[in-house]
C-alpha cells in the first residue's frame, strides 16, 4: 500500500509541475513559423477553363494542376497553356510556362520557367519570366529574351515590354539578329 501511495504522490507532483510550467494563454494564437504556407482551398488535377463572349470562344486554359487560394485571391497553375482566339475561331495567341500565378481580383499574371508566347503575327517569345498587367493590356519580361519571326530571323535582348499582340514591343539592350539558321548578321 505504501508503494502505491508513493507512486501516486510522485505521479501527482509530475502532473502538477507540467501543468504549472505550461503557458495556456497562447493556445489558439499563431506562434508557428511565418513561412508556413497554408493549403489551398481548392485543388484540381487536370484543370481546364473555357471563356466565351456571346457564342464565340475567347480563351482556353489548361494546366496539369491548379491551386486556388481564396483567402489570398491567388490562383497557381502548373504546366500551364493558354490559348486566346479571334472571332473566326483561329488561335490569336498562345502562352505556356511551367508555373503561373494569377491574382483573382486584378488578373495580374506572372509566368515562370520555359515561357513561350506565340502571337497571331507568328512572332514567338522565349524567356524565363513574364508579367502581364490585365488592366493595362501590357506585358513585360525583365529577364533576357529571344524573339523569333516566322521567316526564321531572331533577336535577343536583356528585357522587353509591349502589348499583348506583340505588335508594339520594346526590346532593351538588343544584342544580335540572325537569319533562318541562327547565325548573327556580320557587322560592316
Amino acid at each position: 500500500m505504501k508503494k502505491l501511495s508513493k507512486s501516486f504522490i510522485l505521479f501527482n507532483i509530475m502532473i502538477f509541475s507540467i501543468i504549472s510550467c505550461t503557458d495556456f494563454s497562447k493556445i489558439g494564437q499563431s506562434t508557428g513559423d511565418d513561412n508556413f504556407e497554408h493549403p489551398p482551398e481548392m485543388e484540381f488535377y487536370g484543370f481546364r477553363r473555357e471563356s466565351y463572349i456571346t457564342n464565340f470562344k475567347q480563351m482556353d486554359m489548361f494546366a496539369t494542376n491548379a491551386k486556388f487560394y481564396d483567402s489570398r485571391a491567388l490562383i497557381e497553375l502548373y504546366d500551364s497553356r493558354n490559348y486566346t482566339y479571334d472571332a473566326d475561331g483561329t488561335i490569336a495567341a498562345r502562352v505556356s510556362g511551367e508555373f503561373a500565378k494569377i491574382n483573382k481580383n486584378t488578373l495580374y499574371t506572372e509566368i515562370f520557367t520555359n515561357v513561350v508566347a506565340k502571337s497571331s503575327n507568328n512572332s514567338t517569345l522565349y524567356t524565363e519570366y513574364v508579367q502581364y498587367d490585365h488592366e493595362k493590356s501590357h506585358f513585360k519580361s525583365p529577364v533576357p529574351i529571344r524573339v523569333e519571326q516566322e521567316d526564321g530571323s531572331w533577336l535577343t535582348g536583356s528585357s522587353m515590354e509591349g502589348d499583348v499582340a506583340m505588335e508594339n514591343i520594346t526590346v532593351y539592350n538588343e544584342k544580335d539578329e540572325g537569319n533562318a539558321i541562327g547565325v548573327p548578321i556580320a557587322e560592316e
